[in-house]
């Protein structure tokens, strides 16, 4: 092989491959830092969906969250952020009882005080869930 198709092949490794490897590492050591545990989870009365209250955690250089998630009764909580509630602290200390007031209500019992990352008042696209808020019972 000539000299300067030596030259040429080390160039392109040297500021194409080793930049390109590093990012994939790079991506791959970051991917699924943060992690899910599960603390509740409440079916509705008809057993299609459930409402999963989890602790999110991604790491020592960030604080833990409790979120809400509804999802089908038979899924799994993903490796994901809450679908309709999310607030800063631990589940023990900050979550709200959750229950469901019929098929397509969904009731969190704490008053929103704009603490909240995330308070959404439904979930779903065709058939909707309502999420509604407040102390105590409605």
């Amino acid at each position: 092989m000539k000299v300067w198709k030596r030259v040429a092949i080390s160039f392109a490794i040297l500021f194409v491959g080793v930049p390109l490897a590093i990012a994939g590492l790079f991506i791959y050591a970051t991917t699924g830092m943060c992690g899910n545990q599960v603390y509740d989870e409440v079916l509705s009365s008809n057993s299609e969906h459930k409402a999963v209250l989890f602790q999110k955690d991604c790491g020592a250089t960030t604080g833990v969250s409790a979120q809400i998630a509804i999802i089908d009764s038979d899924d799994e909580l993903e490796n994901e952020s809450g679908n309709i509630y999310i607030i800063d602290g631990h589940p023990k200390e900050v979550a709200p009882r959750v229950r469901w007031i019929s098929n397509t209500e969904l009731r969190i019992e704490r008053g929103l005080n704009g603490s909240e990352y995330k308070a959404e008042s439904s979930w779903g696209f065709l058939d909707k869930i309502k999420v509604t808020y407040g102390e105590g019972s409605s």
